[in-house]
């Protein structure tokens, strides 16, 4: 006792004082604030009214960081800490004589980082537990803007909806403490975001032209998004049928797959986007098809062997719209001297052939969707 008396003496003769412990924070906890998204750090003050201070530290071993004065203040918001990366902080206490506490345990939120497949619904999310809680045990909770997950291991995947572009997530860490505590902790919030479906910068249809003679239309077309594009026709107002896929998409396209009966043609575009789903259409484009030509059919009547001109055999056929088509020449006896299907091709008798009457037979198809036979002579002259 003595010899203890003796020291104390010997230190305040010295002007040392003694080391008198401060009472330490309790009840740390680290999250990430919702709205700004930087990890912050709260606690219960030192039950010492010595206590001037706190002193925060990051990592292991304790690294400097910041200090914060005031005994009341129990907050503190790390400016230059990443919340999506992983990090630790002690915390003591200290006095005007700069006694200090002991160190907290390391404490840190949870990190959660997330990916999405643009071409998939499913999500893949990876957490990291929270380090250091005071006491107790804590479990782990994915929320989402459709709904809410347990967490139990990492990684964690779950399924969203096909209309699903923009997907926030968050991880919430609930805590039991003894007695009555309560610890609650959010991670960094994580953004996820899928290719919608293209909704601009799509090719279009610009014009729609007839040919009457030939009986097509003719489409052009304004470029746009390089992608396949599906080519939609709907005859007389009835039901859309795929017509063809333009990859790439032309300048302008020629519809020859037509009816004689169709009094009207709509055309559309359509695209995949990048995952070859959601499928966006464009605006329609049509056209009123023009009333077809009454069939009518005109035949030479006679022949001059070897004249350029007036030596072929060849019906005009206003309104032709084949097939069929089968045009036969016979001698006055019956006997077959020629046939064709083409109606380009026509009846030009040779040197042998000798001069008179023959006879034709016309079968053919109009574009009023009639077939009609025509029969009658022709005479060759030499």
């Amino acid at each position: 006792m003595k010899r203890a008396m003796h020291t104390l003496f010997l230190l305040l003769s010295l002007g040392v004082k003694a080391q008198v412990p401060v009472a330490p924070v309790t009840d740390w906890i680290a999250s990430v604030d919702s709205a700004t998204q930087k990890i912050t750090l709260s606690w219960q003050p030192s039950a010492d009214t010595a206590a001037i201070g706190y002193h925060i530290c990051s990592g292991m071993p304790c690294l400097d960081y910041d200090t914060v004065f005031g005994r009341t203040n129990t907050r503190y918001v790390c400016q230059d800490h990443l919340p999506t990366e992983q990090h630790t902080y002690r915390i003591h206490v200290f006095d005007s004589a700069r006694n200090v506490s002991s160190l907290t345990p390391s404490f840190g939120p949870v990190v959660l980082a997330g990916s999405l497949d643009p071409c998939a619904n499913t999500v893949t999310v990876e957490w990291t537990p929270y380090v250091g809680l005071p006491d107790g045990t804590c479990s782990y909770t994915l929320r989402t803007p459709t709904g809410s997950y347990p967490l139990t291991a990492s990684p964690f995947t779950f399924s969203i909806d096909d209309t699903v572009t923009l997907l926030p997530l968050l991880v919430e860490m609930h805590g039991s403490g003894t007695g009555a505590k309560h610890y609650y902790s959010e991670s960094n919030r994580v953004v996820l975001t899928r290719m919608p479906p293209d909704a601009t910068g799509l090719a279009s249809i610009v014009s729609v032209g007839h040919d009457s003679t030939a009986l097509c239309n003719t489409l052009g077309f304004a470029a746009g998004v390089e992608r396949p594009y599906t080519l939609w026709r709907s005859r007389n107002a009835l039901d859309w049928e795929p017509l063809a896929t333009l990859d790439p998409l032309p300048a302008e396209y020629r519809d020859c797959d037509l009816s004689p009966r169709d009094t009207s043609c709509c055309y559309r575009l359509s695209v995949l986007d990048a995952c070859g789903r959601n499928e966006t259409f464009t605006a329609e484009a049509c056209i009123a098809l023009p009333t077809p030509e009454a069939p009518a059919a005109y035949f030479p009547n006679t022949l001059v062997q070897g004249d350029p001109v007036n030596g072929i055999f060849r019906p005009a056929l206003p309104g032709l719209w084949p097939p069929p088509y089968d045009l036969y020449i016979y001698t006055r006896t019956g006997i077959q001297v020629f046939h064709s299907d083409n109606p380009g091709e026509g009846w030009r008798p040779d040197a042998d052939m000798p001069q008179g009457v023959y006879t034709y037979l016309l079968r053919c198809r109009f574009n009023n969707n009639r077939i009609r036979t025509f029969r009658g002579t022709i005479l060759l002259v030499k």
